[in-house]
């Protein structure tokens, strides 16, 4: 049995699994802290903040079970064998992001450009060296072979995605990007269903309806998915609701 101590705890605002990009390169805006604790000081990281970027090495917490085949986000609805992705569900929990190193508080590492959720549990923190880490000419297997498309929103639509991104714990536009870049009309792995000639892709109770044109994604609205009578319903018990009130006056 190999048991480890965690080293640290990752602090950020998006504590939920869909919030997070698909890979930490793709988050431009956020940022998080390593919150270092015993055993490790000061003098372990002392020469650490001259390194433009970090490996952080953690546990994936919300890993609960995992299979031989999993369905990638990035993909179609083929499923890959799970030593060939970087799905969280792995036969040992152990995930790793190179993350770019902001600064250094005391114990603290700011960090951005990262993939990882509230609290989890870092293993290990190593330097990242362009010379020994980076090879940009490698094959990329399955992934050599995924269409990327391009999210376009209308003019309409932008208005809403600003506002209610700054009213939420997680980077909005990430989400989207990160959901439908690949594959957007797979409904084996993100929650997108076909309606009339176009999609409708879901996030938490908000609804972003879709078309595919060519390799662009193009993005026409954003409401809610409450019904009026489920608002006046759960006004009182669902934490989002306000929020839908809030939206559906300003954008009526």
């Amino acid at each position: 049995m190999i048991c480890y101590q965690p080293i640290g705890i990752f602090k950020c605002s998006n504590s939920k699994p869909y919030g997070a990009p698909r890979q930490g390169v793709l988050a431009q805006s956020a940022f998080g802290r390593v919150q270092l604790c015993s055993p490790i000081t000061k003098d372990c990281v002392s020469d650490l903040s001259d390194f433009d970027r970090i490996w952080l090495i953690y546990d994936f917490h919300y890993n609960k079970s995992w299979k031989p085949k999993v369905q990638p986000p990035r993909g179609s609805s083929v499923k890959r064998s799970v030593l060939a992705t970087r799905s969280p569900y792995r036969p040992n929990s152990i995930g790793m992001s190179c993350v770019k190193l902001e600064k250094i508080e005391e114990l603290n590492l700011i960090v951005s450009q990262f993939d990882l959720l509230d609290e989890t549990p870092i293993l290990d923190v190593k330097p990242y060296i362009s010379y020994a880490d980076s090879f940009p000419n490698a094959k990329m297997g399955w992934i050599d072979e995924q269409n990327k498309y391009d999210i376009v929103f209308t003019d309409n639509t932008l208005p809403k995605i600003h506002w209610l991104n700054a009213q939420l714990n997680f980077d909005l536009p990430q989400t989207i990007q990160s959901q439908l870049e690949y594959a957007p009309t797979c409904r084996k792995s993100k929650r997108v269903k076909k309606y009339q000639d176009s999609y409708i892709f879901s996030i938490q109770a908000w609804r972003l309806p879709f078309k595919v044109k060519g390799n662009k994604v193009l993005i026409t609205d954003l409401f809610s998915g409450y019904t009026k009578a489920e608002i006046d319903q759960l006004a009182d018990t669902q934490w989002d609701v306000p929020l839908h009130i809030q939206f559906t006056e300003l954008f009526r």
